[in-house]
């Protein structure tokens, strides 16, 4: 639904054009994580990259809030990501956090010069200021929806939780991917 409002056409046409992008390797097409009826449209930023650089965010934002569900993998890798890139602040938060950060997270974190070990995860509405622009990372999260009046991303990433190390070091990569995206986007700004 969000697509159809987005690009204010028909089903029909939004499914033909859907297809013609996929079969072209643009986009990438799954189910949700929370609600499994759901189905999100991903980018293909490796393929998209080909194509041109990133649109500048204006205003660009001051204050980025990165969200999942749990805040103990995705979003304090986000967080950490989006400072190590831009040099901005970043904050990440959950709509239902963990005791902790995940140790797998921390271990990958560590790996790449970050640390994560000072990350106690908290709630998105207890963060005491109102973000320039919102980024859930979760489809849980986006489907939560938070209750902000600001520019919002979502990214569908999957939750390495239960995956291993191998899981952890993909979520990386992929979180990786798309700050350098959207930090060109802030930069260029």
């Amino acid at each position: 639904m969000e697509l159809i409002e987005l690009a204010g056409v028909s089903t029909n046409l939004l499914a033909f054009h859907l297809n013609v992008l996929e079969d072209a390797g643009l986009i990438a097409r799954g189910p949700s994580q929370g609600d499994a009826r759901r189905r999100y449209v991903r980018l293909c930023p490796e393929r998209i990259a080909l194509l041109s650089d990133p649109q500048p965010l204006s205003p660009p934002p001051r204050n980025v809030l990165f969200v999942c569900t749990a805040n103990s993998a995705r979003s304090p890798l986000a967080a950490f990501l989006w400072h190590a890139y831009t040099g901005l602040p970043a904050l990440s938060a959950g709509t239902h956090p963990a005791e902790q950060v995940h140790p797998e997270a921390i271990a990958v974190a560590r790996s790449h010069g970050l640390d994560l070990s000072g990350v106690t995860p908290r709630r998105h509405d207890d963060l005491g200021i109102t973000p320039d622009l919102v980024v859930s990372v979760c489809d849980r999260a986006h489907e939560a929806t938070l209750d902000v009046n600001v520019r919002q991303l979502h990214w569908s990433v999957p939750d390495p939780i239960g995956g291993g190390p191998a899981e952890f070091s993909r979520t990386y990569d992929l979180l990786t991917e798309r700050i350098e995206r959207l930090a060109h986007a802030v930069v260029v700004a």
